[in-house]
């Protein structure tokens, strides 16, 4: 469970949880979070971090302490996290359904009329019950980015026309090698025998002009 006050004791800026809009009608998901000093630039770094390459139409950031989650479990051990406090109003919904390792854990499925936060997730919990883990937060917490055509157009469309390619696909470094190869140009083996000049640094200890010589067998 986790509703965090202000645990940023003037080392860090806040952190802030980011949901990203894949596509007009998609669900909201949490992608992951930012720390920022104020609501822009939490948008501008969840851009930065999140749209370099996705597909993206819009982005919500909300800080952290304005989210509470709870597990089934949470609520078994402490169900006072249900009487949790806060102002009441309209409140984000969202739910985690699988431990599936993925980027995306969180998915916003609605909004519940509530008294508070501790409300919100008593309402999720009966409406979800199978879910993993709920999570609520007041619309008055989100900052969003705008919807109309030139805003999303400004903000996610260099993203969604870069090509996305896989590492192996550039070659940058088996190309480099075979031109230095081809050049006579590769470094020494790291285990040849330091020299400073043509004089070697020092005798190895293997070095056959050092070993003594073989004894001759008596007959």
């Amino acid at each position: 469970m986790t509703q965090t006050p202000s645990p940023h004791p003037g080392t860090q800026w806040p952190r802030w949880e980011v949901f990203k809009q894949d596509a007009p009608g998609r669900p909201w998901q949490a992608v992951g979070s930012v720390h920022a000093g104020d609501p822009d630039h939490a948008l501008l770094t969840a851009r930065n971090v999140f749209v370099r390459r996705p597909a993206a139409v819009s982005l919500w950031a909300v800080r952290e302490g304005d989210i509470l989650t709870a597990t089934p479990e949470e609520v078994q051990t402490r169900p006072e996290v249900l009487d949790t406090p806060g102002e009441g109003g309209t409140y984000h919904v969202g739910l985690k359904r699988t431990h599936k390792r993925s980027m995306t854990f969180v998915d916003l499925v609605g909004t519940v009329e509530a008294r508070g936060p501790g409300d919100a997730v008593r309402q999720a919990r009966e409406e979800h019950p199978d879910a993993l883990t709920w999570l609520v937060f007041p619309e008055r917490a989100v900052v969003r980015t705008g919807d109309d055509p030139g805003t999303v157009d400004s903000w996610f469309a260099p993203a969604r026309d870069k090509t996305y390619k896989q590492q192996q696909a550039y070659g940058v470094i088996g190309r480099h090698v075979g031109e230095l190869k081809r050049e006579g140009r590769m470094p020494g083996r790291v285990n040849e025998e330091p020299h400073i000049g043509a004089q070697k640094v020092h005798d190895h200890p293997h070095d056959p002009a050092l070993q003594p010589a073989p004894r001759k067998v008596q007959p």
